[in-house]
Order: C-alpha cells, then sequence, then structure tokens
C-alpha cells in the first residue's frame, strides 16, 4: 500500500497493469482530451480510457491508484506523456515552471518591472509591454540614472525598516524570474497572431473558392476567440501587476497569481505547438 502521509513524487501504482508492457505511458486523447494509457504491444500502440480500465481493475475512488490517476491527469496539462516511474512536473510539486526561460525574456522582464517603477515614480504608472521598445530604453544613460533613483524611491515606500535599495533589486529579480514566463508565453502568442494575419490572407485570396473559403473562414472564427481569450489573460497579468509597489509589498501572493496565469497560459499554448511547427 501507498503510504498516504508520504508526498506522491512520481507515477507509481499498485496495479501491476501499468507496468506489465514496458514503453507504455499516458497521454491526452487529440480527440476528446481526456488522459488516455497507451498500451505498446509488439510495436503497435494500443489506447485505453482510464475510465475502461478503473471498471476493468475495480479501482475505486477512495484508493491510491484512483489518486495517483488524477495527479496523472493532472500532470499531462504541462508535459505531454507520463510513463510509470515518471516524476510529476514541477507544476504539481513546487509551483515551479516545468520549462524554461531565455535569458532575454528574463531580461524583458526585468526592464519592464524597472519602467514600472520609474512611471511610479512620476506618478503615471503605464505599462510597457513591448519588448523592442523595453531594451532600447535599457540603453538610454538617462534611463538608467532614472532607474537607480527609482530603486530608492521604492525603498522608501515599501515601508519596511529593512527595506533599502538592495532589497528592492532582490525583489524586481525575484518578481522578474516569475514574470519572464510570462513575457515567454507573450512572445509564443504572437506566432498566433501570425497564424491568424495569414489566414485572413487565404480568405481574401479564396474568394471565389467556396470550399476554401469556407475552410478559411471557420478556422478563422477558431483563431480569433483563442485570441481573444489569450489576450484577455494576457491583459489580467498586466493588470495585476500594474501596481508596482503594492506588488513587491506582497511578492509572494502575486508570484501565486502569475504562476497562476502562467499555468493556464501554458496549458492553452500546448495546443498549439503542432499547429505552429507545422
Amino acid at each position: 500500500m501507498q503510504d498516504t502521509d508520504t508526498p506522491l513524487t512520481s507515477v507509481k501504482f499498485e496495479q501491476k497493469f501499468f507496468t506489465s508492457v514496458e514503453g507504455s505511458y499516458f497521454r491526452k486523447s487529440p480527440m476528446t482530451e481526456e488522459p488516455v494509457f497507451i498500451l505498446n504491444l509488439g510495436g503497435e500502440e494500443v489506447t485505453l480510457p482510464i475510465r475502461g480500465i478503473c471498471r476493468e481493475f475495480s479501482i475505486e475512488e477512495d484508493t491510491p491508484d484512483y489518486q495517483m490517476l488524477e495527479l496523472v491527469a493532472a500532470g499531462l496539462d504541462y508535459v505531454k506523456i507520463l510513463m510509470p516511474g515518471d516524476d510529476f512536473p514541477k507544476e504539481l510539486l513546487t509551483g515551479e515552471a516545468s520549462w524554461e526561460v531565455t535569458e532575454e525574456h528574463k531580461a524583458v522582464a526585468r526592464q519592464r518591472i524597472c519602467m514600472q517603477l520609474v512611471s511610479w515614480v512620476s506618478g503615471d504608472e503605464n505599462l510597457i509591454t513591448d519588448p523592442q521598445q523595453l531594451i532600447q530604453i535599457a540603453d538610454d544613460p538617462v534611463m538608467k540614472e532614472k532607474i537607480n533613483k527609482a530603486f530608492d524611491e521604492a525603498a522608501s515606500a515599501l515601508e519596511s525598516p529593512n527595506a533599502n535599495k538592495e532589497m528592492v533589486i532582490d525583489l524586481i529579480e525575484e518578481l522578474a524570474a516569475e514574470l519572464a514566463y510570462i513575457e515567454t508565453l507573450r512572445d509564443q502568442f504572437r506566432s498566433v497572431l501570425s497564424m491568424e494575419s495569414k489566414i485572413k490572407r487565404v480568405r481574401h485570396a479564396a474568394a471565389k473558392q467556396r470550399s476554401l473559403l469556407d475552410n478559411a473562414t471557420s478556422v478563422s472564427k477558431l483563431i480569433s476567440v483563442a485570441s481573444t481569450e489569450f489576450e484577455a489573460e494576457f491583459d489580467m497579468a498586466d493588470g495585476q501587476t500594474g501596481e508596482i509597489i503594492s506588488v513587491l509589498k506582497n511578492i509572494h501572493s502575486q508570484k501565486e497569481y502569475i504562476r497562476g496565469v502562467r499555468d493556464s497560459l501554458y496549458r492553452r499554448m500546448v495546443a498549439w505547438d503542432d499547429l505552429l511547427r507545422s
């Protein structure tokens, strides 16, 4: 029996069926998005629904194996496959992301926060999210001086006896490390917008080809809905982190919020992987 007091960190089952055939794994069904178990039989893959497995082996809701299957289903929101013995994604274990960001996106996130501090000092907080604009501003000597001054102003505004310039810089680095994931996803989202523009051009070119026009129109509507939903989530993340001093004062709750938005955006973006690579 699994010890219910021991944290579940990897995919382990009591029912031997899940480990009876080497190379078998869990993934989401491309048709229903429901988790399924893929049994590898002599090079042929057999797809088995989880509900059917539970029914066949009497895996009830109050059993450790059922709990494990629920964790597997949650883990498949972040990775495409999970095999028995695999560690669960870090999103489930620590709240961290199981994927990496680039130094460029970290720099964009850091500069964005610094610019929010500068605009806060001026009394007019503005959000700048365009990466090229942020990088260009970062190289401006006058802006560097303003940012340095903003660090001191922020230290006073934190209203903590231990607050100083170095503390502000540390908080900014901590926040930027989380926002870098949002910036990475924002960058990927631009590929979705690019696809939307391509579909519009196809619609225009296919004006006299009814079947192609109908298909392009249907795809265009789906992408438009997805784009609206993506933009709404990015706006939520930007709005939540807009009042920079409040964010720095409540860094832990803000990190949790950002991670929630990050995971939601990531789950949406995973569905576009194959399309964007084709």
